[in-house]
């Protein structure tokens, strides 16, 4: 069998899991596709506004449900995760700013590298978060 480093296996087990929050996505994208029916299109400032919102209130929950843990190792579905990750402050982002700057290109080409920006981008941000929650976990033991 073969053997995967420790961020392949965590890239790996998160892409399998990635199908529960799918739900998760269309709720987000629906509400951004309202906004803008309603509102029309948004400026930079209140589209970083919604992506910060929603870091926000994914984080306030986190907070919430492991107010008692919040620097603490939590175990979910086999899995080591850090509470600090969880609430995805940079993977969340880089689709958001990476979009604003590929909205330069035509359009089919801005849709084709976004789209891949946000699967690509959000996983390693989501590692990157992991790796800085372990440190902090370290630097506080």
């Amino acid at each position: 069998m073969k053997q995967f480093s420790v961020r392949q296996k965590f890239l790996r087990d998160t892409l399998a899991k990635e199908s529960r929050a799918y739900g998760f996505t269309i709720a987000f994208w629906g509400s951004g596709a309202m906004l803008l029916q309603k509102l029309g299109t948004p400026v930079p400032l209140e589209i970083f506004a919604y992506g910060l919102g929603s870091v926000l209130g994914f984080g306030l929950l986190a907070l919430y449900v492991y107010r008692d843990d919040t620097f603490n190792t939590v175990r979910q579905d086999e899995a080591q995760i850090v509470a600090l990750s969880m609430v995805h402050y940079i993977a969340a982002m880089i689709p958001i700013v990476g979009a604003y700057f590929l909205s330069n290109l035509p359009g089919l080409w801005a849709f084709l590298t976004a789209g891949m920006l946000t699967s690509i981008g959000y996983n390693f941000g989501m590692i990157i978060e992991e790796v800085l929650a372990e440190k902090i976990v370290e630097i506080r033991s």
